[in-house]
């Protein structure tokens, strides 16, 4: 089975998975009651949103009209059924069905998936990073079945906008972050080495309190949540960093529900995912520039990095991409060749990155 055959079954597969779960609960064989969690909540981010503003009621609709089938969600977004360190493990046990979960919050199991992190300055263009990393997800099956360990079908994602810094002073040259505590997710943390930074681990849940308590004086982000978690009540300076577009939020099926799903289920769950990842890029494209309009409006200044001080920090960021390349490799995974045909593809696809990594 080819790559891209493979990624396009696991995620027709994962709608019927997820429904499959269900029936284990439901009267009749033909009525499915799916589970479907995500740590984050809805509305700030766009691959949280698009879950239930597109690819819930678009499956739940077209089962309904096109099969002798019943599908009804029961949704669980911001932690209510599993938290953002949760969710794998909710879905490995089948405490739910379908699991959406930052590839961030697992750097050890899902270590591979947060590529893109690894690979800074290629583009800011979730439209270009998104079919991109597909693609590599496609040509290296290893995306899909690094999944098969947990019990659970990968069926695809959608793309984050590009990602910038939000400070509580301004500043203009890296060396003015240096010692300063800036928090990140967790694989972006050693973008910060660079700029002498000192990292601090967190999470969307935590920032706003964390920077307003002093916890640290800056954080890692896109302009939309940013704006949404109104971040910029207690950090009024945003700088556009240019550290790109990152597809790091696998959506997955567990996998017996998965097998429990009828084919024409599976069927429609997989165009409809295609729909949902297009929606999610672009809602981050749509959502980029009006974000930074909203923050101006809201009193944050906002300004750009510069092409000097981002061609410098993508320089000094190379030798940390050769080591994850590396990490690859020495997991068994041909790092070398994944980078290399990333930023092969990003070009190709109309990427014009800040600095080509030469991987060796």
């Amino acid at each position: 089975m080819t790559a891209r055959k493979h990624l396009v079954s696991v995620a027709a597969a994962g709608l019927m998975a997820v429904a499959a779960t269900a029936t284990t609960t439901t009267a009749f064989a033909d009525n499915f009651n799916l589970r479907i969690a995500a740590g984050h909540p809805a509305a700030p981010l766009a691959t949280v949103n698009q879950l239930q503003k597109t690819l819930v009621p678009n499956v739940t609709k077209r089962v309904a009209a096109e099969t002798d089938h019943t599908v009804r969600f029961i949704e669980g977004y911001g932690g209510t059924i599993a938290n953002l360190f949760e969710v794998l493990e909710s879905t490995q046990k089948g405490i739910v069905d379908i699991g959406a979960m930052c590839s961030c919050f697992e750097p050890t199991k899902l270590f591979v998936h947060n590529l893109n992190y690894f690979t800074p300055f290629i583009s800011g263009d979730p439209k270009i990073m998104g079919p991109t990393t597909r693609q590599i997800h496609e040509e290296f099956d290893y995306f899909s079945t690094i999944f098969d360990q947990y019990a659970q079908t990968y069926v695809g994602g959608g793309a984050f906008d590009d990602y910038g810094l939000g400070t509580k002073f301004p500043w203009t040259k890296m060396e003015e972050l240096k010692g300063v505590k800036i928090g990140a997710a967790g694989p972006n943390l050693p973008w910060l080495d660079f700029a002498g930074a000192s990292k601090v681990q967190t999470n969307l849940n935590e920032v706003y309190n964390a920077l307003q308590s002093g916890v640290f004086s800056g954080v890692v982000i896109f302009p939309a949540p940013y704006f949404g978690f109104k971040f910029g009540e207690v950090a009024k300076y945003y700088t556009t960093m240019g550290w790109g577009s990152v597809l790091a939020y696998p959506v997955t099926v567990n996998n017996k529900t998965w097998a429990k799903l009828p084919d024409d289920v599976k069927k429609i769950f997989m165009e409809e995912m295609q729909v949902y990842q297009t929606a999610v890029e672009d809602e981050g494209v749509g959502k980029y520039t009006s974000a930074l309009e909203n923050l101006k409006k809201q009193g944050v200044t906002v300004r750009d990095l510069g092409s000097e001080e981002r061609g410098k920090m993508a320089l000094a960021i190379e030798p940390w991409v050769n080591e994850k390349a590396a990490e690859y490799e020495a997991q068994g995974f041909p790092g070398k060749a994944t980078f290399n045909r990333l930023m092969e593809l990003a070009k190709e696809n109309g990427a014009t990155p800040v600095h080509e990594y030469t991987i060796k």
